[in-house]
């Protein structure tokens, strides 16, 4: 590879909300969406809530002649709604479904019945090696009220650590979708502080769109506005983060959003706003000297973060723990019902009453079991995930208290930060 290497990548993100019957406009936004991305055409193309695999056949084949390359990521009951288009051939591809998502009795929700996860494409572009990454959380629901919070904290470690664990040959390292998560909550804080990688919206030059950079605006005419009552002027829960190792040097020259309407006919995409960005790849070092990346206020920093989330994943188990004991109580008492209905029916004295209780008690019986078997589960996941935080947390504070550099950089082996300096 040259010395003076240097690349220029451009990336197209959106959460295309297509839930079939339900969503506004699907066919018509998809088909401008087609009709967007061949008239732009990024390197790459990441997208979310493509939730019906007939939308993604019709945009493969609509965008074929302009990104001969895709993939759709199947999984859970529905999908998982995600899919890339590429103008590069793909290498190799993967994905990680994530352990924890929801509950599957909040039928209205349905995001446990989606199978949400992180697919991962690898391209090699004139010799480098581009982990891309595309993924989608769990959906928060109420602000003030977050059951799934847990949840969206242990996807965000999940994440990270499966980052982490596929990227080690990388030369850089792409992540795009909808977190979910606002610049400041935890998961956020966890993913960025733990991998190391940059907010395009924060680290750019040059930026052009919608105030803050929200990608959720009240402008927006397919927007629930219930969801934005807090918030006036919209929230940011859709990101480009990257980072490169190996030498490599990567920054953001531009970064562009919708604001609520179509670049072009003026309709949303979506009820999300799309991210394009334009990031810039060379080989050669900067000519200033970085400052540390991981001195006394970033180690203090990612011990807090870290801490933070083993406290709320330790809150997760108690409570996922407190289900499944109050489901095996459940379990026993309908257990004795049912011995008592079926002594009854042997007795012959209220045989048609004891009959008529059978079925809702059996199904009482059924129902206390899946709740039992699900909490259980879920109160292993968080525990795993609690391990882990724990062990790392561990290692963090050792070295703290060496004065030593912390992790990602020292307890990841992974080599320096590779993100140029704005």
């Amino acid at each position: 590879m040259k010395p003076n290497f240097s690349l220029r990548l451009r990336i197209f993100n959106l959460n295309c909300w297509g839930i079939p019957y339900l969503s506004k406009h699907r066919a018509d936004r998809m088909k401008r969406l087609g009709d967007f991305l061949n008239m732009e055409s990024f390197d790459l193309a990441l997208l979310e809530e493509v939730w019906s695999e007939q939308d993604f056949h019709y945009l493969r084949q609509k965008l074929l002649p302009t990104y001969p390359a895709a993939h759709y990521f199947s999984s859970g009951v529905i999908g998982s709604g995600l899919c890339v288009f590429s103008k590069h051939p793909i290498q190799e591809f993967t994905q990680h479904v994530y352990t924890l998502n929801g509950y599957p009795y909040m039928i209205h929700h349905g995001d446990w019945f989606c199978g949400k996860a992180v697919g991962l494409l690898v391209l090699h572009l004139s010799g480098l090696v581009l982990n891309a990454y595309v993924t989608h959380l769990h959906a928060e629901y109420n602000r003030q009220k977050d059951i799934y919070l847990t949840h969206r904290v242990a996807q965000a470690w999940e994440l990270a650590q499966f980052i982490h664990h596929t990227s080690k040959k990388a030369d850089v390292i792409l992540l795009c979708g909808d977190l979910n998560l606002h610049p400041k909550d935890l998961g956020c804080r966890l993913l960025k502080e733990w991998t190391g990688l940059h907010d395009a919206y924060l680290e750019t030059r040059d930026f052009k769109g919608s105030e803050e950079g929200c990608t959720m605006l009240p402008e927006n005419c397919y927007v629930n506005q219930r969801e934005l009552e807090l918030f006036p002027f919209g929230i940011r829960i859709d990101y480009v983060l990257y980072k490169a190792v190996s030498g490599f040097y990567v920054s953001c020259k531009t970064l562009r959003t919708t604001t609520g309407h179509d670049p072009h006919s003026g309709t949303p995409l979506s009820d999300h706003e799309a991210l394009m960005a334009t990031l810039c790849v060379r080989h050669s070092p900067p000519q200033h000297t970085p400052s540390p990346t991981h001195g006394p206020a970033e180690r203090s920093r990612l011990v807090s973060i870290l801490k933070e989330a083993w406290i709320e994943l330790d809150l997760g188990v108690a409570q996922a723990r407190w289900w499944a004991t109050f489901a095996g109580y459940v379990i026993g008492l309908g257990l004795l019902l049912l011995a008592l209905l079926c002594a009854l029916a042997a007795g012959g004295g209220v045989r048609e009453v004891a009959i008529l209780l059978w079925t809702p008690s059996v199904g009482l019986l059924l129902g206390a079991g899946a709740v039992y078997v699900f909490h259980m589960q879920e109160a292993k996941g968080l525990s795993g995930a609690r391990a882990e935080l724990q062990h790392v947390l561990g290692r963090a504070r050792e070295a703290q208290n060496l004065g030593t550099e912390s992790p990602p950089a020292l307890l990841l082996q992974q080599e320096g930060d590779g993100t140029e300096e704005q």
